[in-house]
C-alpha cells in the first residue's frame, strides 16, 4: 500500500493562474467551448454597447444639462438676494416661470416639510461650486401630480427659500421603465442565442459521446462489425468511418496472429511426437529423461498456447452451477496429485455460470500455486448484496508489486524466484479471460508474511443473469 502524502499548498503567479484557465478551457467539454464561444460574443457586444451608451451619449448629455440649469438657478437665486423689493422680487420670479424654469418662493420650512434624496449627481456639484457652501440644497422625488418633475428647493435665509420645479429628471439611484425595457429586450435578444447555443453544442457534442462509450464497450472479439454510427455532419461521418475502419484493421491484425499462432502450434504437435518417440528409445537413461523433459515442457507450451487462442469460453453455456462442489471438485483433483489444497467456505451456494470455463480459471490458479507453494488454499465468501469472490491463496514467494498488472498480460513472465519452476505466462490470462467474460475482474496481491492471494470477484447472482441478457443481442449483431 502507497503512503500517504499530505497536502500540499503551492502559491501560483498570477501569469500561470491566467494560463491554466486557459488551458482548462482549450482542455475542457467541447459542449462548454462551442457554448461559451457562442454565448461570449453576443455578451461582450452587449456590455460594450451599454458601456459606450452611457460614455457617449447619455453622461455628456447629463452633464451638459446639469451645468446650463446649475448657472440659471445660481442667476435666479443671486438675484432674488440682491432684489430690494417685493414687488421686484415677484415680478423677477415671474419672468423666470415664463421662460420654463418654474419658480417659487415658499418658507424655509418646506426644505424639511418630506424625506429629499441627496443622489442628484453631477446637478449638485455644479450648484455648490457657484453658491455659498451655507445654502441649503434638497431634491424631492417627483410628486404624485408630478410624475417626472422634481423640485429642487434652495435656501435664501432662514425663513425663505426657492422652490424650482425642473423641466427634466435628474439621473437618480431608481430603476426607470425604460431601463427595466431595455433590459427585457436585451434579455430577449440573449436568451434565444444562450438556448440556441446550448442546443447546437450538445448537437455538437452528442455523437462524441456516444462514440466515446462506444470505444469503451468495444471488444475486438465479437460484437458488430461496424460500431460507430457513421451519421449526421460530414466530419462526424468521416470520424465515424475512421474509427470503423481502424476496429476493422485491429480486428483483422489479431485474426491473422490468431490463425498463424494456432498453425504454428499445431505443426509443432507432429515433430514434437517423432521428438518423443525417437528420445524414449535411447539407451541412456540421463539423456532420455532430460530430453522427455524438454519435449514435456513444450508440448505444454503448445497446449497452453492452443487453449488460450481457442477462447471457446463464450461458446459454453450458462448453467446455474454448485459453486462449492465446483470448487472442491478442483481441489480434490490437485490433492489426488498429492498436492496440499484445502477448501473453506459455505456447503451449498447455486450461481449462474459456464461452469467449465470458471473450473479452469480456478483450477489454473491453483496450479499456479502448487508450482510455486507447499500448500493452496481457497475460500468463497459470499459478501452482502450476495456478491461473490474466489480466493486462492498460496505461501510461496508471491510476485513483486510492480509486476502483478504486467503478469496478466499473455506470455508475460517475470525473472523471479517465482518463475523458476514451469509456466510459459498464459495460465493468468486465461484466467483474466475467463473472469471477464464472466463480468467480473481478478486481482492480485501479496500475503503476510509470504505468498500470493489472486482473487477472482463475481457480480451478484441477479446481476449476472441480467448482464448476460444483455450481450445476447450484442452477439447476434
Amino acid at each position: 500500500m502507497l503512503g500517504y502524502e499530505p497536502k500540499r499548498t503551492y502559491s501560483v503567479p498570477t501569469s500561470t493562474r491566467g494560463t491554466g484557465m486557459v488551458c482548462r478551457f482549450f482542455t475542457g467539454s467541447i459542449h462548454r467551448q462551442i457554448a461559451l464561444l457562442a454565448v461570449g460574443p453576443v455578451a461582450l457586444f452587449a456590455i460594450l454597447g451599454i458601456v459606450s451608451e452611457h460614455l457617449t451619449i447619455k453622461e455628456p448629455e447629463s452633464v451638459s444639462q446639469a451645468r446650463s440649469l446649475a448657472m440659471r438657478i445660481e442667476f435666479v437665486v443671486d438675484m432674488v438676494r440682491s432684489a430690494p423689493t417685493e414687488e421686484q422680487k415677484a415680478t423677477l420670479l415671474a419672468a423666470v416661470t415664463r421662460s420654463g424654469l418654474r419658480v417659487e418662493e415658499i418658507p424655509a420650512s418646506g426644505l424639511y416639510d418630506s424625506e429629499p434624496t441627496d443622489d442628484i449627481g453631477n446637478f449638485r456639484a455644479e450648484i455648490e461650486n457657484n453658491l455659498s457652501p451655507a445654502t441649503d440644497i434638497k431634491l424631492r422625488p417627483p410628486s404624485a401630480n408630478s410624475a417626472s418633475q422634481q423640485e429642487l428647493i434652495v435656501g435664501l435665509d432662514h425663513d425663505r427659500a426657492l422652490s424650482f420645479t425642473l423641466p427634466f429628471a435628474l439621473p437618480d439611484s431608481r430603476i426607470t421603465d425604460r431601463e427595466i425595457s431595455d433590459f427585457l429586450a436585451t434579455m430577449a435578444m440573449f436568451v434565444p442565442v444562450i438556448l440556441l447555443s446550448l442546443y447546437g453544442s450538445r448537437m455538437i457534442a452528442s455523437p462524441l459521446s456516444r462514440f466515446s462509450q462506444a470505444a469503451r464497450d468495444l471488444d475486438p472479439d465479437k460484437g458488430p462489425e461496424r460500431p460507430f454510427e457513421e451519421k449526421g455532419p460530414p466530419e462526424i461521418r468521416t470520424l465515424a468511418k475512421s474509427l470503423n475502419d481502424m476496429r476493422s484493421r485491429v480486428r483483422a491484425l489479431i485474426e491473422a496472429r490468431t490463425r498463424m499462432l494456432r498453425a504454428i502450434s499445431h505443426d509443432l504437435r507432429t515433430p514434437l511426437t517423432r521428438l518423443r518417440l525417437r528420445a524414449e528409445r535411447s539407451r541412456e537413461p540421463s539423456l532420455r529423461e532430460a530430453l522427455l523433459s524438454d519435449i514435456d515442457a513444450l508440448a505444454l507450451m503448445v497446449e497452453e498456447t492452443l487453449v488460450y487462442l481457442r477462447k471457446d469460453t463464450s461458446k459454453e453455456i450458462q448453467l446455474r452451477a454448485d459453486l462449492p462442489s465446483l470448487i472442491n471438485t478442483a481441489c480434490n483433483d490437485f490433492a489426488d496429485m498429492g498436492y496440499a489444497v484445502t477448501y473453506s467456505g459455505p456447503d451449498r451456494f447455486a450461481y449462474p455460470c459456464r461452469p467449465h470455463a470458471l473450473k479452469r480459471a480456478i483450477a489454473n490458479l491453483i496450479d499456479n500455486g502448487t508450482k510455486f507453494a507447499s500448500h493452496v488454499k481457497v475460500e468463497l465468501h459470499v459478501r452482502p448484496g450476495r456478491a461473490v469472490s474466489i480466493s486462492v491463496t498460496d505461501d510461496g514467494p508471491g510476485i513483486p508489486v510492480e509486476f502483478q498488472t504486467d503478469v496478466l498480460e499473455p506470455f508475460y513472465k517475470i525473472d523471479t524466484a517465482r518463475n523458476d519452476r514451469g509456466g510459459f505466462g498464459l495460465g493468468l490470462s486465461i484466467v483474466k479471460d475467463i473472469v471477464e467474460s464472466h463480468f467480473g475482474y481478478l486481482t492480485l496481491e501479496n500475503a503476510t508474511p509470504r505468498g500470493l492471494i489472486a482473487v477472482i470477484n463475481l457480480p451478484t447472482p441477479d446481476s449476472m443473469t441480467t448482464l448476460r441478457q444483455a450481450e445476447a443481442p450484442t452477439k447476434t449483431s
